[in-house]
C-alpha cells in the first residue's frame, strides 16, 4: 500500500476501534498459526497526538509501517486520530489502562511517569537531540532504576525523542532576556518553565493544540515551540519573529506499548518490535527528524525570512542565573516519581551525552539558523 493510502486509511477514525476497545487493549486476537511459529495475529490500537505532516506523524508511521512489514502483517495497527481517542494530555494513562496499546504524546504530559526523560527538560544541558535520543534510549535498559520504574508504570518504552531545540517566537526580535520581561510567556517542559520562572518572566501553561487560539485571544503573548511547532501548528502566522535562545531541547516526544501487551507477544513478533525499536533509536528517528525539519525550516524561512541565534553570552547570563539549581529540582523530583538512584541517572546521562559529542549529526535548527 502506498505510504499515503495508508496514512489516509490510518487517520480515519475508526468506530470498529471505538467499540472494540475492549478486545484491543488485551491485543491479541488468535488468527492461526503462522510460518514463522507464532500463534497470534493483532491488531494494536494506537492513541497518537501528532498532526498530519508533523514529526511526530512521520516518525510513528516508520515504526509501524516496518513493524507491519517485518512480521508479514502478523502485527497491524489501528490509529486514532489526535484527540478521538484519548487527548494529547491522557495518552500516557490510555495506554496504561489498556484503552489503547500503544501511545505517542509529549512526555511532559504526564511528567510524573517518567522521570527517566523529563531529564531532557533541564536547559542548557542537551544541545542535541539525536544524542538525547541515544541516551534516554540506552539508560532505559542499563539503569537499574530506570527498568525497574518502566515495569512499575506498566509501559514498555519504544523511544523518547526531542521535538528540537526550543525557539522562542513573539510579535518583536526576542533577542535576551530583557526582551522577555513583562511578556506572558507560552512555555512547555517541566524545567524549562522553572528556569522562566527564574528570570521574572510569566509563563504560561498551554498544550500545544491549545497555542495557537491562546495567542489569538491574548492568553500568552508569545512561545517556546520547536521549529516543528512553528509549521505544524502555524505559529509562524501569528508570531513573525523567532530566535534560538540557546536553551537546548527542552521535552521529549514519547511512544510507548503496555508492558502487558508486550510481554504477551511470542518470541518472534517481540523480536521483531525489539529490533525496529533498536533501529528507529540508533537511526531513523533521527534521519526523519532531519529531513522533516530541513523541509519545515524553507517553509518558516520563506515567511519569516530569519531564524536567529542569542549572542553567547545572553545564553550564558541565563545560563549562570540558574546554575545547578534546576539539576538538584530534577533529581528531588525523579527519587520522589520512583527513581531509584536518581542522581546516579542523571551522572550516567551526562557521560552518555559527553560520549555521543562529536558522533552525531549536527542538530537542523541549528543548520536552519545557519541558512539565514
Amino acid at each position: 500500500m502506498a505510504t499515503s493510502s495508508l496514512r489516509s486509511t490510518r487517520r480515519f477514525a475508526s468506530s470498529v476501534a471505538a467499540l472494540s476497545v475492549t478486545v484491543l487493549a488485551l491485543g491479541l486476537t488468535a488468527c492461526g498459526e503462522s510460518e514463522g511459529g507464532g500463534t497470534e495475529s493483532i491488531e494494536l490500537n494506537v492513541a497518537s497526538w501528532a498532526t498530519p505532516g508533523s514529526v511526530s506523524e512521520e516518525m510513528g508511521n516508520w515504526w509501524y509501517e516496518q513493524v507491519e512489514e517485518r512480521s508479514d502483517g502478523r502485527i497491524t495497527f489501528n490509529i486514532d486520530a489526535a484527540d478521538s481517542l484519548c487527548s494529547a494530555s491522557e495518552i500516557p494513562e490510555c495506554v496504561r489502562d489498556g484503552r489503547a496499546d500503544l501511545g505517542q504524546s509529549l512526555t511532559d504530559y504526564a511528567s510524573q511517569l517518567f522521570p527517566q526523560a523529563t531529564i531532557s527538560s533541564i536547559p542548557f544541558l542537551n544541545n542535541n537531540s539525536e544524542a538525547v535520543t541515544q541516551a534516554v534510549y540506552d539508560l532505559s535498559q542499563e539503569h537499574e532504576g530506570a527498568a525497574a520504574l518502566w515495569e512499575q508504570n506498566g509501559l514498555h518504552p519504544i523511544a523518547h525523542v526531542p521535538p528540537g531545540r526550543l525557539l522562542l517566537g513573539g510579535h518583536t526580535d526576542l533577542a535576551s532576556i530583557d526582551d522577555l520581561q513583562n511578556l506572558r510567556l507560552r512555555m512547555a517542559g517541566q524545567y524549562a518553565q522553572h528556569a522562566v520562572d527564574a528570570i521574572g518572566v510569566n509563563s504560561v501553561t498551554l498544550t500545544a493544540p491549545e497555542t495557537y487560539e491562546g495567542l489569538e485571544r491574548g492568553i500568552a503573548d508569545a512561545a517556546a515551540f520547536p521549529l516543528d511547532g512553528t509549521i505544524t501548528y502555524q505559529l509562524k502566522d501569528v508570531l513573525p519573529e523567532w530566535t534560538d535562545p540557546g536553551v537546548g531541547t527542552y521535552t521529549t516526544i514519547g511512544m510507548w506499548m503496555n508492558k502487558e501487551v508486550y510481554d504477551s507477544l511470542d518470541d518472534e513478533l517481540r523480536s521483531i518490535v525489539d529490533e525496529v525499536t533498536e533501529e528507529f533509536n540508533r537511526e531513523h528517528a533521527q534521519r526523519i527528524f532531519t529531513e522533516v525539519t530541513a523541509e519545515q525550516c524553507d517553509a518558516l524561512l520563506e515567511d519569516i525570512g530569519d531564524l536567529r541565534q542569542w549572542d553567547e553570552s545572553e545564553t550564558a547570563r541565563w545560563a549562570d542565573a540558574l546554575g545547578n539549581s534546576l539539576e538538584d529540582r530534577w533529581v528531588e523530583d525523579a527519587e520522589r516519581d520512583g527513581l531509584e538512584g536518581a542522581a546516579d541517572y542523571l551522572a550516567a546521562y551526562k557521560e552518555k551525552l559527553d560520549t555521543f559529542e562529536g558522533q552525531v549529526r549536527e542538530d537542523p535548527a541549528i543548520e536552519c539558523a545557519g541558512r539565514s
